[in-house]
């Protein structure tokens, strides 16, 4: 086997292993499409279909995920695999809480799209339509 060759299957390989470790990690991120809203009792209005995919093209985990000790993140993006419950927004954010579920969401989503409006960067709904559509009505 020529050199140019082992080279070209160590890099082959190499990109191999890598998508294999790249997938075994896979389980640190949730799905692109997430329903939020669905535990927040006496709702209003709908649930929202939030895009956590196209969020996770622009943003870093912890942009968003917090756990604040001493006005600092201490959260470790590691904790964040699909599943761990501890590390859900209703964790904290219940109706006990300073900051219920309902007012962490807006807090968080409308905050970060106006402020990034602000800066001039392509951003986010909103008002409550743009995040919350009527539900659609029966077809008969």
């Amino acid at each position: 086997m020529s050199r140019i060759q082992k080279r070209l299957w160590g890099w082959i390989l190499g990109v191999f292993a890598a998508s294999l470790l790249g997938g075994a990690s896979t389980g640190f991120a949730q799905p692109d499409q997430i329903m939020l809203g669905q535990s927040i009792q006496n709702r209003q209005r709908t649930e929202v279909d939030f895009p956590h995919g196209l969020h996770m093209e622009t943003l870093d985990c912890l942009d968003c995920h917090h756990r604040y000790e001493d006005g600092k993140n201490v959260l470790d993006s590691a904790e964040l695999e699909e599943g761990a419950g501890e590390v859900t927004c209703n964790a904290c954010h219940d109706a006990k809480s300073d900051i219920d579920l309902r007012e962490a969401f807006h807090h968080q989503c409308i905050g970060c799209h106006i402020a990034m409006r602000k800066e001039g960067k392509k951003s986010g709904p909103e008002l409550c339509g743009q995040c919350h559509p009527k539900p659609k009505a029966a077809t008969k």
